[in-house]
């Protein structure tokens, strides 16, 4: 009796000095391994400044010169009574040039969006309701009862134009959780997507994706005969999670764990990434097993979304690589045939995977450097990163602070696709900044709002510290449907030696964690705290409250309600 209560003491001291713990083992995507620790030229935008920036010209309906003013209003009034705002996929589009009911909602949700993650409110923007207005993309009148990529839209055609219009508007209703008109709409919308997943379960325990979209009048999975888009179910499964996490009902997790159960089930020879939705599901792999206690293989599902094995759409990846004097490791696009990198999936990428150190810290190294590589490299999507001769819309001069980026970078202009039309009129040597529509002569210029909306999501989560090529990477800000009380920040060190870095933990006394070493590096701390970071690691550091009370429930390490660590 004796005996077992001095081991009972031992644990709980060596639990409250917070020793004893052994520091989370680092797991490598291999893609990663591949990049440079610090990339070179190392040129870090002002994120948050170009989102703002960016914001202010998007909305601006006074702007003057040509192709300007880019927002217009919508009185058509085709799914909800009531005004709403398009803004154009490129600038110059042709198909915008009436400024009626022709616009996509990814440039518009995304705009929304992304200044809504740097802290813009744009339900009151100006004394306008910016964020109520994205219901009109709730397709009614058409019947088909889905938020989609236009006011008119058919299903049928591709999943991802179906599907990530949904998930982009479930992260609007993450950020305005008291906004029931577009909460409501949500709901709606998951319970539609589980009528599709529902008749792609008929024969099997989980649905089956292997098709290139799903079509709700006739209820039934099309393949177009050139493509799958199997990442449909990660986007299905990361949607019906999130209603999920609003509502409780469990339907909506059992819709959401059988679309994790295709992917799980898929060969790992196959891959899964078709477009912009693969991200999504990594991250749901490693959130609910910290959380729910699964068993999905988290580094197949995290290396499909860098390696660019894929049956259907091979090469589509993460570049690791230097193109022309410029390192471009990190960005995501086509890997293999066309070498061709886009901001908006970048982007989202970025903004799906940084939370996943939250969930389990073993990642935070590997997401850590990407993550730097990424941000320093998604400055060449923008005008001013280049000489004239290496882009194809320099001309235009309606963005003076260069904030609206191009669709995407090249690394040159062969392998077919209409590029060749460029080689008398750029440089010899790329990379090259451009996009698909002006040589289809489909618009006035390459100039992207449609990928460049989004730069928020990076914006949101990047900031620089005391040292160059040391960021702070905000861990909470994308991760949606989450619990968010306790700040969570990445740091990597790409140097070879021991660095101090500085950040301000605000005026209230906090304890300082480190879920990486396992360690409280920091005891009621407030203003500025400085610490030491090894050479090439990474920690990921969670702030709480001094005065909460801290405890250890099913090795899990617990702040009050909020958990610190899912891995004690």
């Amino acid at each position: 009796m004796i005996k077992s209560k001095i081991v009972f003491f031992i644990a709980l001291a060596t639990f409250q000095l917070g020793y004893a713990q052994k520091a989370a083992e680092q797991i490598s995507i291999r893609l990663v391994d591949a990049m440079p620790n610090m990339p070179t030229p190392y040129k870090m935008k002002d994120w948050k400044k170009v989102t703002a920036q960016q914001d202010s010209l998007l909305y601006d309906f006074n702007a003057k010169g040509p192709l300007l003013p880019l927002i217009w209003w919508d009185d058509n009034k085709v799914n909800v009574p009531i005004r709403s705002f398009g803004i154009p996929s490129y600038v110059g589009a042709s198909r915008n040039m009436n400024k009626q009911s022709s616009y996509e909602s990814l440039p518009v949700i995304g705009s929304v969006l992304g200044a809504s993650l740097v802290g813009i409110d744009k339900s009151n923007y100006n004394g306008i309701d910016f964020v109520s207005m994205c219901r009109q993309f709730y397709n009614t009148k058409n019947g088909e009862n889905l938020v989609m990529n236009s006011v008119d839209r058919k299903t049928g055609e591709t999943f991802w134009y179906d599907i990530f219009p949904g998930m982009a508007f479930n992260m609007l209703v993450d950020q305005y959780p008291k906004k029931k008109e577009i909460a409501d709409i949500m709901k709606l919308n998951a319970d539609k997507w589980i009528v599709c997943i529902n008749r792609l379960s008929k024969e099997k325990k989980y649905p089956d994706f292997n098709f290139t979209a799903f079509d709700f009048k006739t209820n039934k999975g099309v393949y177009n005969g050139v493509w799958h888009e199997p990442d449909a179910a990660a986007g299905l499964a990361w949607l019906e999670f999130t209603a999920w996490k609003k509502w409780g009902d469990a339907s909506y997790l059992q819709a959401s764990k059988s679309c994790m159960d295709y992917l799980q089930n898929r060969p790992e020879k196959e891959g899964a990434y078709y477009e912009i939705m693969m991200p999504y599901g990594a991250y749901m792999a490693v959130r609910m097993n910290a959380e729910l206690g699964t068993k999905y293989d988290e580094i197949k599902l995290l290396n499909w979304c860098f390696d660019g094995q894929n049956s259907d759409r091979n090469g589509w990846g993460v570049m690791a690589e230097k193109w022309g004097q410029y390192d471009v490791d990190g960005l995501v696009g086509q890997k293999k045939e066309e070498q061709y990198a886009f901001a908006m999936n970048t982007f989202s990428q970025a903004a799906a995977l940084v939370p996943i150190v939250k969930y389990n810290p073993s990642y935070s190294k590997t997401i850590g450097k990407w993550i730097l590589n990424l941000s320093n490299s998604s400055r060449l999507f923008y005008s001013d990163e280049h000489p004239k001769n290496r882009q194809t819309s320099a001309v235009w001069q309606g963005d003076p602070n260069h904030v609206i980026c191009y669709e995407g970078l090249r690394k040159d202009l062969d392998h077919g696709n209409g590029f060749e039309v460029y080689k008398d009129v750029l440089a010899n040597e790329g990379p090259y900044a451009l996009g698909d529509q002006m040589k289809q002569y489909s618009s006035a210029t390459d100039l992207c709002p449609y990928g460049s909306a989004w730069v928020g999501m990076l914006a949101s989560i990047v900031d620089t510290t005391n040292v160059e090529g040391i960021l702070k990477i905000n861990c909470n800000a994308t991760d949606f449907f989450s619990s968010r009380a306790l700040p969570t920040f990445l740091f990597y060190n790409p140097y070879k030696e021991i660095k101090n870095v500085s950040f301000n933990v605000g005026n209230s006394s906090v304890n300082i964690y480190d879920s990486v070493s396992k360690k409280y590096i920091g005891r009621k701390v407030i203003g500025n705290f400085n610490f030491k970071l090894n050479a090439n690691t990474a920690m990921t550091l969670i702030i709480v409250p001094s005065e909460i009370k801290t405890s250890m429930k099913n090795k899990t390490l617990i702040a009050g309600t909020n958990i610190i660590d899912y891995h004690y």
